[in-house]
């Protein structure tokens, strides 16, 4: 029987150095081995979405299971919970998502399917999140090999297409939240992508920044978000490292102007993690690029080749501080700057 687990984490705004995350509790859920995804808070109760039974679980604020509700769909990759029902998403299809309204008491009351969308059908949803009489949702494929990775999507169900969409970081986007004119979403790791969450200013259409999980290994598997009104709630699928996989819920206090802020640079080549710890990672690089990293008097330090337009090397031995990279194609030089902080 694997072991669940929900640990609470509060990153507080007072105190943010981009980096620090506090852990101040953590609680066991023996025998719950469900693979959380979809989740919804309200002042009394965590609703999550179980992804391999389809049911939803009814949670107190400390962690104590107070019931569950069959939906009659083995899927649930993203919740939304309304006055008298719940909207549910589904998971893969080749030929377009669905989304589902069912009662409180689990009886069906309707369905969509998921537009069309760039680059294909609408087949792997990530997550959901309310946004008036419509709904914001992540796409994890179609997903692309260079910026944007991948897209998320506001669309009003039923409408023949989405209202709305933003580019993002990442090939594996799942979880996403609204705070005001800020869209959040969280990445998991595929192709050497690190796993953060990322804020979108939809006012101004441009990525503020990010921050990198708690999870030293990049294996945290994060699923759905659910903003409260007064913090983030990410549900995770810890299993890199660890005897069992188990669910993990982290409370985050973000003030998105002190995130770590993204080059996106639309096309292009980008650099990321800024700062970076213990990898740097370059995409739209040309493949067959010689990339050598240098320190401020011009030496060497690194040196690599990629083999695809993503390239990623290991800087946890270097000494914090800043750094050139001179990426070299058989068309073009290019020389960027990054920052290593251990």
């Amino acid at each position: 029987m694997q072991r669940a687990t929900i640990a609470v984490l509060l990153a507080s705004t007072a105190s943010l150095n981009l980096r620090a995350q506090i852990l101040i509790d953590s609680i066991p859920l023996p025998g719950i081995s469900q693979g959380f995804w979809g989740i919804h808070v309200t002042p009394d109760t965590i609703f999550l979405g179980a992804d391999f039974s389809g049911s939803i679980y009814f949670y107190s604020h400390q962690g104590t299971l107070l019931g569950s509700q069959p939906t009659g769909y083995d899927f649930n990759h993203g919740l939304v919970r309304e006055a008298g029902s719940y909207l549910i998403a589904e998971d893969y299809t080749a030929n377009g998502a669905g989304l589902y309204r069912v009662g409180l008491d689990g009886a069906p009351l309707g369905n969509w399917t998921f537009p069309p969308v760039i680059g294909g059908n609408s087949s792997g949803i990530g997550d959901l999140c309310a946004d008036g009489n419509a709904v914001w949702y992540t796409m994890y494929f179609p997903d692309f090999d260079v910026y944007p990775y991948a897209y998320a999507y506001k669309w009003v169900p039923g409408d023949p297409s989405p209202i709305d969409t933003v580019p993002m970081f990442g090939e594996q986007p799942y979880g996403i939240a609204l705070r005001g004119d800020t869209l959040y979403y969280v990445t998991d790791n595929l192709n050497g992508d690190l796993e953060r969450i990322y804020a979108y200013d939809l006012a101004n259409d441009e990525h503020i920044g990010s921050v990198a999980l708690p999870d030293s290994d990049n294996d945290q598997s994060p699923r759905g978000l659910f903003f409260d009104g007064s913090h983030l709630y990410l549900v995770a699928n810890r299993s890199g490292g660890a005897a069992f996989a188990f669910q993990t819920i982290f409370i985050y206090a973000f003030d998105p102007t002190l995130l770590v802020p993204d080059d996106q640079t639309k096309g292009g080549l980008r650099v990321h993690p800024v700062p970076a710890d213990q990898q740097i990672m370059l995409d739209g690089v040309m493949p067959g690029s010689q990339i050598e990293v240098l320190d401020m008097c011009g030496r060497m330090v690194l040196k690599t080749q990629s083999a695809a337009h993503r390239a990623s090397f290991d800087v946890s031995t270097l000494p914090s501080g800043p750094y050139a990279i001179m990426i070299s194609s058989r068309v073009a030089q290019q020389v960027v700057r990054c920052m290593i902080e251990h």
